[in-house]
C-alpha cells in the first residue's frame, strides 16, 4: 500500500492547495494511532476516542462521524478486524495493520499512551528519537528550569545501568 492511499491523500486541486493542513485534516496520522490502540487491547471506537481524549490530556477528543467511518474503513482495507461481544464491536489490528506499524517511520511509537515496547532495544531507539528531539529542541529549553532538572534527572536514573 503506498502512503497516500494509506494516509487517505486526495491529489484533487483543493487538497493541492490547502498543502500540509489538507493532508493532516485527512486523517493523517490518525490510523496510526487507531492501529497503535487496537495492537495494545481490543478496543471500541469509544475507548479508541477516551484513549485520544487521554493522550491529549483532555484538550481533544475526535468526534463519533470521525472515528467510526475511519474504523469502517480501515477494517474494509484488513488492517483491522473486529470481533463482537456483548452486541460492541471490538477492533484489533491484523498481521497487515501489524506490519505497517512495524515498518513505519511515523513516531506513533513515542506518543504517550500508545508506546509499544517489545525489547529494551525499543526502547533504547525511542530515546535516540527523543533524544534527537530535545537536542532540536534545545534554545526552547535553555531557559526552562524545570525541563532542564527533569532532563537531568532522568540522564541520573539511566546512569545506574
Amino acid at each position: 500500500m503506498k502512503d497516500d492511499e494509506f494516509f487517505g491523500w486526495g491529489h484533487g486541486r483543493s487538497e493541492r492547495m490547502m498543502g500540509h493542513y489538507g493532508r493532516h485534516h485527512s486523517g493523517f496520522g490518525l490510523r496510526y494511532l487507531i492501529l497503535g490502540i487496537a495492537r495494545k487491547e481490543p478496543s471500541t471506537g469509544a475507548m479508541i476516542m477516551n484513549s485520544f481524549e487521554r493522550m491529549s490530556l483532555g484538550t481533544w477528543r475526535p468526534s463519533p462521524g470521525h472515528i467510526y467511518p475511519l474504523l469502517e474503513s480501515m477494517t474494509d482495507e484488513g488492517l483491522l478486524k473486529v470481533e463482537i461481544k456483548d452486541g460492541k464491536k471490538y477492533y484489533t489490528t491484523t498481521e497487515k495493520g501489524n506490519e505497517i506499524l512495524t515498518s513505519s517511520w511515523f513516531p506513533w511509537r513515542i506518543v504517550p499512551g500508545f508506546s509499544s515496547f517489545s525489547t529494551y532495544e525499543d526502547a533504547v531507539k525511542n530515546m535516540e528519537i527523543l533524544t534527537d528531539y530535545l537536542l532540536d529542541s534545545k534554545e526552547k529549553i535553555e531557559n526552562d528550569t524545570e525541563t532542564k532538572n527533569r532532563i537531568k534527572s532522568i540522564i541520573e536514573r539511566l546512569s545506574k545501568i
